[in-house]
């Protein structure tokens, strides 16, 4: 889903920036000193999403007398920054939080509760997945930004050639991997240690009545539920390319992109690179709704917010700027250079969104009202994010895959949960 890569933008605020940005216009330029907000976030695999925040932050640089400097790393670089910080106690005022992260940097964050109140009584409240993320311990320690979905992305293609209907359960994906494997063009998502493999088996593990937890928190993937979803995702592993044990986060992009694989769970990014450099297949590349199980259809979502670290020395004025990161105006700017990449978080800004009148994109209407997290179906827990982290659930898939039973899988999944702090009891 997303690229290494690491970016640096730095502006100073002046007229030169205040051209570049004119469509922002911020009210209540400050007359402190000059002071540079530094900013850390994921790099995003649409790279207009990193130009957007770029653009709101060198607009309110230009009309506070500051500056701006935006990094942009790969996602997994970021926890592992954040950690070195806070024991440097230094390092950048405003910092991307996915998911569940605030649990776990929650000594370190500045309460945004004014923050996140004025945004509401504007815009009205965030969807409650956002507040999953961003709300802990009775406090908004992130600003919900962003979500990512989780669809079905697809060859029409190669479906039409294997005779096969575009696949709307799990068991129409089973059904139709080995007559798309016959004509050289598998199936296949990470079942690695990836976040897109995270992506993709968390909503199957739900999808079969399956969990981390119950809604207590409690320990519960030891479960007949939990069986099922092994047996079928052996199943249908058999029928996709080894490969799949070692992809990393680009291994299905490149694997839809080559012209090789038929079938994946992605973000949009797979189809919105086709569509931008007009590659010969980009029409038949398709979005959908992610598959149903025998319990229904799941939604995951990555949500991404933004923190203040307690040690910056920007604190008032990072607060601003992520105050006026929701304005109509900016709303507008990011929605439209994310390209449906980032869906809303606010119901506001999420009833048309600049990409809605696009067929393929439009599996994310109604999208976030429906997401979860990695806690699902319990609420925000650290120990959730640190499950998240390593891999858990998608290297007892992948021992299950590979030859291990199910007994065994099951039971290493077990013992990595309960050396996180997961209890049955």
């Amino acid at each position: 889903m997303r690229m290494t890569r690491r970016k640096f933008i730095t502006a100073a605020g002046g007229a030169g920036v205040a051209a570049t940005t004119g469509l922002l216009r911020l009210p209540g330029a400050a007359t402190a000193a000059p002071a540079t907000i530094r900013l850390l976030s994921h790099s995003s695999y649409n790279e207009n999403s990193d130009k957007a925040v770029a653009k709101i932050g060198e607009a309110f640089a230009a009309q506070h007398n500051a500056a701006f400097a935006g990094e942009f790393i790969d996602q997994p670089e970021v926890a592992a920054k954040l950690t070195a910080e806070e024991q440097a106690q230094a390092g950048h005022d405003i910092v991307d939080l996915q998911d569940n992260l605030p649990t776990i940097h929650k000594n370190f964050l500045v309460p945004l509760d004014d923050v996140v109140a004025e945004i509401e009584k504007e815009f009205g409240a965030f969807y409650p997945v956002a507040k999953d993320s961003g709300y802990v311990d009775g406090h908004w320690l992130s600003l919900p930004w962003l979500g990512n979905a989780e669809l079905a992305v697809y060859r029409s293609d190669y479906f039409a050639q294997a005779g096969e209907p575009i696949p709307s359960t799990w068991n129409d994906v089973l059904r139709a991997a080995p007559k798309l494997k016959k004509i050289g063009h598998p199936v296949g998502f990470a079942i690695s240690q990836t976040e897109d493999s995270n992506a993709a088996l968390y909503p199957l593990l739900w999808a079969f009545g399956a969990g981390v937890t119950d809604t207590t928190g409690r320990l519960a993937i030891d479960s007949p539920a939990t069986n099922a979803a092994l047996d079928f995702v052996r199943a249908l592993a058999a029928q996709m390319d080894p490969a799949v044990y070692s992809w990393d986060d680009g291994g299905n992009n490149k694997d839809i992109l080559s012209g090789h694989g038929s079938y994946t769970i992605n973000a949009p990014s797979i189809y919105l690179r086709a569509r931008r450099e007009k590659m010969a297949f980009a029409a038949a590349i398709r979005q959908a709704q992610p598959p149903a199980g025998p319990r229904g259809r799941f939604f995951y979502v990555d949500i991404h917010g933004w923190g203040i670290m307690k040690f910056g020395s920007n604190i008032g004025l990072a607060k601003q700027l992520l105050r006026s990161m929701y304005s109509a105006e900016s709303q507008k700017l990011f929605l439209t250079l994310g390209q449906g990449y980032d869906m809303p978080v606010l119901p506001r800004f999420d009833a048309n969104p600049p990409y809605a009148a696009d067929p393929q994109l439009r599996p994310e209407l109604n999208y976030m009202p429906s997401a979860h997290l990695a806690a699902y179906p319990a609420g925000p827990d650290a120990r959730a994010e640190k499950a998240y982290q390593t891999f858990i659930i998608p290297n007892m898939f992948a021992r299950a895959a590979q030859g291990a039973s199910n007994k065994d899988a099951i039971a290493f999944a077990v013992k990595a949960l309960t050396d996180l702090g997961y209890s049955a009891k």
